[in-house]
């Protein structure tokens, strides 16, 4: 999800850095101007990398789609103190007290994340919740806050089977027993999860803060997504005006965001292959393939799958490249020099906008080139 997340591979000498503001703002920084050696260049693990195939073209007709931009999240007033959210991205409008603060941001940015929608009859910038025994946690006499999000669902699971799984918070410790009902005319379920934090003074007995997060599963309209709707905390005294602003949901069918090509494969090839100075950059091999936000996403995290929640469009053009040679950047996830020399770097970059959050970047001592990404797609051919 967003934030820094480090992984670290000893076995494999594999190093991935994800989130935006870590990987993709430094891997930026070197990519639009890679110097060329100041050194004699020194063969990586594993000797020179294998000559490459003549690249392919760029996508030029990709680059020509008209687009096609939703609108992340709508607020209108419907009178009677109300108002009404629409979401084009995830399909899907419910209607809150006009009183209610709205925003697309998860952490109350500017930034939307796809088909998300945040609100809190409080104003989280007047309650400060570092509170060591129970952080994160919101006294039930402050408010409560209503949560809807786009969780992937890719084996198309039925929203009771899809609780067995889901995790909301470093807290929780359980998903309790719930029920099945009807919302939006979806088949839906509704349960509570049990959030529990332990702190330890250092001259005083343990101290055990619990909390419950009231939620909804309900499956969009799109099968392999499900919409996830949940509220913290549960013991709020306007835990009636939740079930109430659930009650009116509605569903309909998403609009499909569509971007041109903006960033074409020429472009992220001379990143790597073409210094500053125009000069050719050798012993380098790298390509780029066109794919899916969602399938370089995979790539990256070597295909596992899983239940996520969705940061942004799935469905958005992204180029996953792989570059092997000498002299490439080392990861940051240990001490200065620690590392051992990097024999291969996959990352992924958007190719139809500038917005680097949530990509993500692998470095490995091991071997001459990514093992799958040959066999990988590539929607620019």
């Amino acid at each position: 999800m967003r934030g820094r997340r480090v992984l670290l591979n000893t076995l494999g000498a594999t190093l991935i850095i994800t989130g935006a503001l870590a990987a993709g703002a430094y891997m930026r920084e070197h990519r639009a101007g890679q110097a060329s050696p100041s050194v004699e260049p020194v063969a990586a693990v594993g000797a020179t990398a294998p000559t490459a195939s003549p690249a392919p073209g760029n996508c030029d007709v990709l680059g020509r789609i008209p687009p096609v931009v939703p609108a992340a999240l709508s607020v209108q007033s419907v009178g009677t103190g109300a108002k009404k959210l629409t979401s084009e991205e995830a399909g899907y409008a419910l209607t809150i007290s006009d009183s209610w603060l709205v925003t697309a941001d998860m952490f109350g940015g500017k930034t939307a994340w796809f088909g998300h929608a945040h609100m809190s009859s409080f104003d989280p910038r007047t309650i400060d919740l570092r509170r060591p025994e129970s952080p994160n946690m919101l006294p039930p006499e402050y408010g409560i806050r209503l949560d809807i999000e786009l969780w992937a669902n890719p084996a198309r699971e039925s929203a009771e089977r899809y609780a067995e799984w889901i995790r909301i918070g470093p807290d929780q410790l359980s998903v309790l027993p719930g029920s099945s009902v009807t919302i939006a005319g979806q088949p839906a379920y509704r349960t509570t999860i049990q959030d529990q934090h332990q702190f330890q003074p250092t001259n005083a007995p343990l101290i055990v803060t619990r909390q419950t997060r009231m939620l909804w599963l309900i499956p969009s309209l799109r099968a392999d997504r499900m919409l996830v709707v949940y509220a913290t905390p549960g013991e709020s005294p306007l835990r009636g005006s939740v079930e109430a602003a659930v009650s009116t949901l509605e569903l309909f069918q998403p609009t499909q965001p569509q971007l041109p090509v903006i960033h074409q494969r020429d472009e992220i090839l001379k990143r790597w292959t073409i210094d500053k100075s125009g000069a050719t950059i050798v012993g380098q091999r790298v390509e780029a393939k066109l794919m899916s936000y969602a399938e370089a996403n995979a790539a990256m995290n070597n295909g596992s799958g899983g239940i996520f929640r969705i940061d942004r469009d799935p469905d958005e053009l992204f180029w996953l490249v792989a570059v092997s040679g000498p002299n490439l950047p080392r990861g940051r996830g240990g001490p200065h020099g620690t590392q051992p020399p990097t024999a291969w770097i996959m990352y992924n970059t958007p190719a139809a906008s500038d917005r680097f959050e949530m990509t993500g970047t692998m470095y490995s001592a091991n071997g001459k080139w990514p093992p799958a990404f040959d066999a990988l797609p590539d929607l620019c051919h």
